[in-house]
């Protein structure tokens, strides 16, 4: 009896075929370690967050204002120059304009028209009804006054009171044109807003200036006994529980010194440039050893109950996405959360999690929604 011979099979062949049978697809193997790994879990609950957290700040005046002209004119005299201390009031530069002072003159010439016309309509008033008065008694003795004369001082007698009543009219309105005028001549004093410091000058004697265009302002001036500290508060910290004495901050043209202070305001919302909140404290400066436009870094002590932390390696984030594993009767759930304040090996996040929900503390990449898993908890 011959025995069969069996087809010959190369090595590299052999081992290839091996491998087929001996593996299986890329997504089997996978779910077959998740269902033979057992995960350890972390149970959802509610703490209170505190901590401190350090941010750029910046020391800005209390007040700045750019002193542009409000008339046109030539510069006269100025009587200020950059790092000049002034008060509320005194004159910092003078313009010279003629035709504002011409217009001014003209206003009171005219003011003086108006109050004689009114006076001498008030007057013709007064003689007119005094007349129709007298007329008035008389007639009543009969035949003594036709009614033709009564009526004819009547009207008369309206007619100066209508012209009265216009020169008044027009008195007021030539008394606003003065006070317009006035405000124009006023205008080329140039006064301090405040008390304050000068910080810039662009004008000198003789400058023209014009106050439909200027480029650069005349003066430019601060208030810095008092300064603002603002600081930009992220959008994840911008909920946070600050309390008024839980600011210090360092600057650095004063290496090594921290200054504490209260924290006076916050804005309330966020600015869309950058999704932070500003929050100042005003910072006494009467000695002037601060400067204004000075970088701090700021320590904020803060505390924010009812919070949800977990373990940073529960806390998964792939390209596409960032999330936790949430264990549902076995199976797992992908659940997307956004991320906020990280401190001590925890972080805080929000998402559709409830305080008792169970989450993987170190879970894979590769694991999706509807995976089997185990977990230390069953065993």
């Amino acid at each position: 009896m011959k025995k069969a011979k069996l087809p010959f099979l190369s090595t590299s062949t052999s081992i290839f075929l091996i491998g087929l049978f001996s593996c299986g697809t890329p997504e089997n193997t996978a779910e077959s370690e998740q269902q033979e790994k057992i995960y350890e879990t972390y149970h959802i609950q509610q703490s209170d967050l505190q901590g401190s957290i350090s941010l750029p700040g910046e020391l800005k005046p209390f007040e700045s204002v750019a002193i542009y002209p409000k008339t046109s004119g030539y510069v006269q005299n100025v009587k200020v120059d950059r790092g000049s201390k002034v008060k509320k009031g005194d004159i910092i530069a003078q313009i010279e304009a003629p035709e504002i002072l011409a217009e001014l003159a003209a206003a009171k010439s005219k003011v003086l028209q108006a109050e004689s016309e009114a006076m001498s309509s008030g007057a013709r008033l007064s003689t007119t009804k005094d007349q129709y008065e007298r007329i008035q008694k008389t007639s009543n003795t009969p035949g003594t006054v036709s009614a033709s004369e009564l009526l004819r001082l009547e009207n008369l007698l309206k007619e100066e009171g209508a012209n009265a009543e216009s020169a008044k009219s027009a008195l007021e309105a030539i008394k606003y044109q003065l006070q317009a005028a006035q405000q124009m001549a006023n205008y080329l004093t140039i006064r301090a807003p405040f008390d304050g410091i000068v910080t810039e000058r662009n004008v000198h004697t003789g400058t023209f200036v014009n106050h439909q265009g200027s480029e650069l302002p005349m003066f430019r001036l601060e208030m810095n006994d008092m300064l603002r500290l603002e600081i930009p508060v992220p959008e994840s910290y911008a909920g946070l529980d600050i309390g008024n004495d839980s600011l210090s901050f360092n600057l650095n043209t004063q290496p090594g010194k921290s200054h504490k202070a209260l924290v006076s305001r916050r804005s309330g919302s966020l600015q869309n440039a950058n999704r932070t909140e500003i929050i100042e404290a005003d910072i006494p400066n009467k000695d002037g050893k601060l400067k204004a436009g000075s970088f701090a870094q700021v320590k904020i002590n803060y505390n924010k109950e009812n919070t949800i932390l977990i373990p940073n390696e529960a806390l998964v984030t792939s390209m596409e996405d960032r999330f936790v594993i949430k264990i549902v009767k076995g199976e797992a759930k992908r659940i997307s959360v956004r991320k906020g304040i990280s401190q001590n090996g925890q972080t805080e996040i929000f998402g559709d999690l409830q305080v008792g929900d169970i989450i993987l503390k170190n879970p894979s990449e590769t694991i999706q929604t509807g995976d089997k898993v185990r977990i230390k908890d069953n065993f």
